[in-house]
């Protein structure tokens, strides 16, 4: 749907996309629900004993240090060069593993839990997530984004009040944030009614299990006519786990990447029978696709990032997930 050039990458040919009608539901919020149209659905749930997570290799990450200031540099180069004003590098850790989904995800929830959490468990693979970031959230006629751009280190010594200054004070995290919001409107503008997209809240901080975030709420209101399809092509993939501006960025990072992204920086949603609708970015998550674990996370880089924090931010936000195995 979009104008992205199609390269060869390392792949464990897990699919472009998957969907379903679900059977059984269940939501977890201050009471667990279960909506099914299985009858006797219950005795899903009798079940009392679960896997133990069995790690086969150590995790292995696909690019050092080293890899990494070289892709860091030629990106900074096309930075330069005009060609981009922002990009994401990708890290990925992998390893062969067994895993039981649902104890991971009770385990997550506990320690790391975020708002658009979720976890599927198919025949061959399972996916966890703690995305903390909505990409879309449509209700009738009007449309909600909140992207994250700006990550800071969680410390003994930190709270939200420290965060928010560091983050005010902080040059290279207020430019990173500035460019995702105004492609983030750019984006919305394109589908919704003239002026009526609008920053509902502007640059406030959420706070997690081993860092904080900074994050903006965009709305606007849809043009009539509008379709799904249309409301899909215009925002995603997220902008904010791409770079700026969207499309150009994410040719010159296929260009360097080697290893298919697979599930991360994807969407994970629904579209109900009202045509309202709700897609996460699948950020801060585990693909476990026929015993292999993969965990990917990204960083930004723009004219004035440092290579060593980026690679050290990408572990901070890998840390949550890699202490479930």
């Amino acid at each position: 749907m979009i104008d992205v050039k199609k390269i060869n990458q390392r792949s464990i040919n897990f699919p472009d996309g998957v969907f379903y009608r679900p059977e059984t539901i269940i939501k977890i919020r201050k009471k667990i629900t279960i909506q099914s149209n299985l009858k006797n659905y219950q005795k899903l749930f009798k079940r009392q004993t679960f896997a133990k997570t069995n790690v086969l290799t150590p995790f292995k990450v696909n690019l050092n240090f080293e890899k990494y200031k070289k892709i860091f540099y030629q990106f900074s180069k096309n930075i330069k060069e005009g060609k981009t004003y922002q990009i994401k590098i990708c890290t990925k850790y992998s390893n062969q593993s067994k895993i039981d989904p649902v104890i991971m995800f009770w385990k997550l929830m506990k320690t790391n839990a975020a708002s658009e959490s979720f976890m599927i468990r198919d025949k061959n693979y399972s996916i966890v997530s703690c995305s903390p970031e909505t990409l879309i959230e449509k209700k009738g006629q009007m449309i909600t984004t909140k992207p994250i751009a700006g990550t800071m280190r969680k410390t003994r010594k930190t709270d939200l009040r420290k965060a928010l200054h560091f983050f005010k004070n902080n040059i290279k995290e207020t430019k990173e944030h500035n460019m995702i919001v105004d492609m983030e409107r750019s984006d919305l503008s394109k589908i919704c009614k003239s002026n009526s997209v609008k920053i509902t809240k502007l640059k406030f901080v959420e706070e997690h299990k081993h860092l904080y975030h900074y994050v903006s709420e965009i709305r606007g209101k849809l043009k009539k006519k509008i379709t799904i399809k249309q409301i899909i092509k215009s925002m995603m993939p997220g902008g904010s786990v791409i770079g700026c501006p969207k499309i150009s960025t994410l040719n010159l990072l296929n260009q360097q990447e080697k290893d298919n992204r697979n599930i991360f920086t994807g969407s994970f949603g629904y579209i109900n029978s009202k045509l309202d609708m709700r897609f996460n970015i699948i950020i801060r998550s585990i693909l476990n696709y026929k015993n292999k674990s993969e965990i990917s996370v990204a960083s930004g880089v723009v004219i004035d990032s440092s290579p060593k924090k980026e690679f050290n931010e990408n572990y901070i936000k890998a840390k949550s997930l890699l202490n479930l195995f």
